[in-house]
């Protein structure tokens, strides 16, 4: 299984780096598609490459690709914008209205090749959802009103996003406000891309000094898309506009005696702008300075005083100029009328009534409000310098619906009053009088008194409502309850008011000038609630004046006492497991007046409920095995004090859980059958053994937990004893397993459960214990060896890949029994017809080993002389052998005849020399790489001499020889008939000839043929082997085997020794 593994291994890494790779048709989506679009289905291929879709992923995937693979679909996983990836460069080429993507997939197929790499170009097709867009939303054009016709502006263009196929079409303008639009019009040229403004009728600023148009680019979408501008054209102004008067005449008229003062402002007006629109104006006769004229407001004044007897009308020309380049000017004319004018205007005096108080300056007087309005208040007297109607005057009065003046003669009046006066309404009052004569124009004067109005006792105090005021019970001494307030609205002594409580109070008691009112007791609020009397206000006028208003007390209550329970503990039961909702009720009382008293938890909020009467209800379903019993806190508050009392709760137990099994746990028990009864003895039975106890659990109370435990099967063996506990009846019972089947009954319930009894003895004990606890080891570390076991494997996976690629071109060599195996890497070697040759068989004597030591090189060109061959050897050794069944195989047998009927006279080498051989060779090959790989058998080439190939100083597969001279040397004229080995010195004792004999013959041979020959380093230990080899005895069982006359026969005595057994050396065990 491991080597199947390991070849499997193999294969894939030889063929791990196949790559094949495919272009699939190009496929194309639109930009701004919805994402998730599925893009290309690559299913059907991957039924072609039979591979499942998540044998392939993307390859070298970008996060700027907006594509991505999922489950056999390329699907658009976010937002497709050409012109964004156009922008950015992110997409390949293409035409006028597409980008490119190209997505690599690799492929992870199930057989050779393994790698598929798979190429899906990706087209992006553009649409039209760019909208053409100029860098200013405003533009502005300044022009000169006396361009020529025909004159072009270039315009800005708007660029547009997508591809040409969508790209701007045309421009239109279009007017946005009341102007005609014929003045201008647009030219674009598609191929310059040019786009020019175009005047086709003259400007005239002053008709319409700016353009206001809608610039649109339209491009070949459709709809098409359209971008705007707003074009704005303004119209510069040129000084092509005479100034002008609004009038080219003014008229003014003016009476003498005026004082300097502005006349008027002329105004001129130029429809240009700017400084052509600056106008200067010049006054040209000013009559030596009497006039002014600023020259660049157009006011006029008048420096000094007219006289009509001089001069009855003035004529002032003027002229007004612009500030242009080349300045144009109007003219107007002023005429100034002088009028006579009334000189004097009417003078006024006034004298108070003589009863009443003024001032030193006689223009304020002091008035009672008592005063009879019949009477004057004052006499004045009006005159006037001038003659004639300018010197008449006329008096009038203000406040007039107040006062009137009241004619006595010819410019004498009476001031009179048209009401009664009231100080509280009004006590002051400012009159004005006015004359005026009736000259042209009127000429008028004024002056103004005042009068003030003095106070009498005419107002009675007042209050303006009843007053409430609220008292605390259990008040101090003195209180402060309130204050009140009356109104007098007479001055001084006459609105001083006195306050008085009317009759006089034992409770209360009042400041007689503020009104302050407080307590001279202790109310309380369960005795009297209300308390009422009256204030009076009296104020200090002649005579005196009062008034009297209500007052009412009201004792408020304060809680004084707290809520107290009508018991200081409560208790209450219920069942568990039932829908009650009412539990019971609590009372509590409070000795204050009217307090209502409200109840609340003060825990277990989310399981009970209380009303406002006290009554508590539940809210949920109770379990009694959770909890049997409920303290609540009831809290009883009057808002502001409370009380408290706790409730008991008790929850009653039901027959509602089933009794559960608690011991044993599992539903396997052990019990060891023993002689010993001393622990556990039950009086009725002796004989019985304990097995254990039963252990029942109800977590009912009382009748409720109470069951019965009975055996339904198996109850001959074993019986239930007392306290629940479980017995053997007798000893006698066979090991083994044993179902028990309890039942236990309780009221509503029946409960079963099998218990398997295994019954062991205690021989099997040690046993039994050493499994389980192997059994429980294995358990507890599974998950330990697991990951250890997976540590070890894939160790020896890496070490295998390593040294699979350390070893990957070294040539192997395995033995299997006594065949060694010589690899060659490049078997094509072998067959090349240059190859030589040279094959020596060393069959043993019997049919056991059959040994072919095969030696081949190169035919490369044998030097002349005894100098070395430069070009190096390649050898390739193998080492055949038979199985050991007694038989040989028949490749092996045809070599064995071959060279027995060519050479008869020759010694057969025995099986232990042979092997000696075998071990060195195999030892030396583990030592240095080995190159060479051959299973094939070679052709026998009895001519060579096979041992000083063997020995020569060449490279070759034993890995001992040495490397410093490589030789290449053929043996030559070798009689085919003669032996391969002759006249070979023997052992002295055995007559065995040995492999140093044999080493030094053929080291004889080789001298002769080379000048100075280096000895092999593989000789110094081919001598100690020999040594070892000639030391070690000969077992009873080989000398036993002999050899039969039939095969003695045809071997000559005159060989390499004289074979009397089939001796197995140690070195070959070795």
């Amino acid at each position: 299984m491991l080597f199947s593994i390991l070849i499997l291994i193999n294969f894939f890494i030889l063929y791990s780096y196949s790559i094949v790779s495919q272009i699939l048709s190009s496929v194309s989506i639109y930009e701004e598609s919805p994402i998730s679009t599925i893009v290309v289905d690559l299913r059907p291929i991957f039924q072609k490459l039979n591979v499942h879709t998540n044998q392939a992923s993307l390859l070298h995937s970008q996060s700027s690709q907006p594509f991505e693979y999922n489950n056999g679909y390329i699907r658009l996983k976010s937002r497709l914008d050409r012109e964004d990836y156009v922008q950015k460069r992110l997409c390949i080429g293409g035409n006028i209205y597409e980008c490119n993507f190209t997505l690599t997939l690799t492929v992870n197929l199930n057989q050779t090749p393994y790698n598929y790499i798979l190429s899906q170009p990706i087209s992006c097709y553009d649409i039209n959802d760019m909208i053409p867009k100029f860098s200013q939303i405003e533009s502005k054009i300044f022009m000169a009103e006396n361009v020529p016709i025909g004159h072009r502006i270039p315009l800005e263009i708007a660029i547009d996003l997508d591809s040409l196929y969508y790209g701007i079409d045309y421009y239109r303008l279009e007017i946005l406000n009341n102007n005609q639009q014929y003045q201008f019009s647009i030219i674009y040229d598609n191929h310059s891309r040019e786009l020019e403004l175009i005047v086709k009728e003259k400007l005239d600023r002053e008709l319409n000094e700016k353009y206001l148009f809608k610039l649109m680019a339209i491009d070949r979408g459709q709809p098409p898309n359209i971008g705007i501008q707003t074009l704005t054209i303004e119209i510069l102004d040129i000084n092509d506009c005479r100034p002008r008067f609004e009038s080219s005449i003014y008229n003014i008229t003016i009476a003498e005696n005026t004082i300097p003062e502005y006349l008027l402002q002329i105004h001129a007006i130029d429809d240009d702008i700017g400084s052509n629109a600056e106008l200067i104006y010049i006054l040209e006769n000013n009559y030596d300075n009497l006039f002014y004229l600023d020259n660049r407001t157009g006011i006029l004044r008048l420096n000094q005083i007219l006289d009509y007897e001089l001069y009855k009308i003035y004529q002032l020309n003027v002229q007004v100029y612009d500030n242009g380049i080349n300045p144009l000017s109007d003219t107007c004319i002023i005429y100034i009328y002088v009028l006579d004018q009334n000189d004097h205007a009417p003078s006024i005096q006034m004298k108070f009534n003589p009863i009443f108080e003024h001032n030193h300056d006689g223009n304020m007087a002091y008035v009672k409000e008592s005063f009879d309005i019949n009477l004057p208040l004052a006499f004045v007297n009006v005159y006037d310098q001038d003659s004639d109607d300018r010197g008449k005057a006329q008096l009038t009065i203000e406040p007039h619906h107040l006062f009137y003046v009241e004619i006595i003669r010819l410019n004498y009046y009476a001031i009179k009053s048209l009401h009664k006066f009231d100080r509280e309404t009004i006590s002051y009052y400012k009159i004005e009088l006015r004359a005026r004569d009736f000259g042209q124009p009127s000429l008028r004067r004024s002056m103004t008194f005042e009068l003030n109005i003095t106070d009498i006792n005419d107002q009675i105090p007042q209050f303006k409502t009843n007053y409430t005021f609220d008292l605390i019970e259990n008040n101090r001494i003195p209180t402060i309850i309130g204050q009140i307030h009356a109104y007098d609205y007479d001055q001084g002594i006459n609105g001083q008011i006195t306050y008085t409580i009317n009759p006089k109070s034992l409770y209360f008691f009042i400041t007689s000038n503020d009104g302050i009112i407080s307590t001279n007791t202790t109310f309380d609020y369960e005795i009297k609630r209300i308390y009422k009397f009256q204030v009076c206000a009296r104020d200090h006028g002649e005579p005196s004046l009062e008034s009297y208003v209500n007052i009412q007390i009201n004792i408020i209550n304060i809680n004084e006492y707290s809520p107290k329970f009508e018991k200081d503990n409560y208790e209450f039961s219920i069942y568990e497991n039932r829908t009650i909702k009412y539990i019971g009720q609590v009372k509590a009382y409070d000795q204050d007046y009217k307090d209502i008293i409200s109840y609340t938890l003060g825990n277990y909020e989310d399981l009970f409920f209380i009303d406002y009467d006290g009554k508590i209800s539940t809210k949920f379903i109770f379990d009694r095995e959770l909890q049997d019993e409920y303290k609540l806190t009831i809290i009883a508050t009057d808002n502001s004090t409370f009380g408290s009392t706790i409730v008991t709760i008790k929850i009653l137990d039901i027959n509602d859980n089933p009794p559960v099994f608690i011991w044993p746990e599992s539903n396997e028990i052990q019990h060891i059958l023993s002689d010993d009864h001393s622990k556990y003895i039950d009086i009725n039975n002796p004989l019985a053994q304990f097995i254990t106890d039963i252990i029942i659990q109800d977590d009912d109370l009382d009748k409720n937990s109470l069951f019965n435990l009975t055996i339904l099967n198996n109850n001959e063996f074993f019986y239930i004893g007392l306290n629940n506990s479980l017995w053997l009846k007798n000893s006698s019972i066979l090991p083994g397993i044993y179902e028990i089947e309890f039942q236990i009954k309780n009221y509503e319930f029946e409960i079963k459960k099998i218990l398997n009894i295994i019954i062991i003895n205690k021989r099997n004990l040690l046993r039994l214990n050493l499994f389980n606890n192997i059994n429980k080891t294995f358990k507890k570390f599974s998950m330990l060896i697991t990951i250890i076991l997976i540590f070890f494997i894939i160790s020896f996976i890496i070490i295998f890949i390593i040294y699979y690629l350390c070893i990957r071109k070294n040539v192997e060599k395995k033995l299997y029994g006594s065949r060694l195996i010589v690899n060659d890497e490049d078997k094509s070697k072998q067959n090349s017809p240059q190859t030589k040759s040279t094959t020596v068989i060393l069959p043993s004597i019997h049919n056991n080993d059959y040994n072919i030591i095969t030696k081949q090189r190169k035919n490369s060109q044998i030097p002349s002389g005894n100098s070395p061959s430069i070009m190096d050897a390649e050898f390739s050794s193998s080492l055949l052998s038979s199985p050991f069944n007694g038989t040989s195989s028949s490749s092996t047998s045809d070599l064995d005849r071959s060279h027995s009927n060519n050479n008869n006279n020759h010694q057969n080498l025995p099986s232990s020399t042979v092997s000696a051989l075998t071990t060195l060779t195999r030892k030396s090959t583990r030592r240095q790489q080995t190159k060479n790989v051959s299973f094939q058998t070679t052709s026998i080439n009895p001519t060579n001499n096979v041992f000083n190939d063997l020995f020569q100083n060449t490279s070759s597969t034993f890995g001992t020889l040495p490397k410093q001279i490589k030789h290449d040397i053929s043996i030559t004229n070798i009689n085919q008939n003669l032996p391969i080995l002759t006249n070979l010195p023997q052992n002295q004792s055995n007559n065995f000839p040995t492999l140093q004999t044999i080493l030094n013959q053929a080291t004889k041979d080789i001298q002769t043929k080379l000048q100075q020959p280096q000895p092999p380093p593989l000789l110094n230990g081919i001598i100690l082997l020999d040594k070892m080899l000639t030391k070690s005895s000969i077992t009873n069982d080989e000398k036993k085997h002999k050899i039969s006359p039939s095969s003695s026969s045809s071997i000559s005595n005159s060989g390499w020794y004289n074979v009397t057994s089939n001796c197995q050396t140690r070195a070959s065990i070795v």
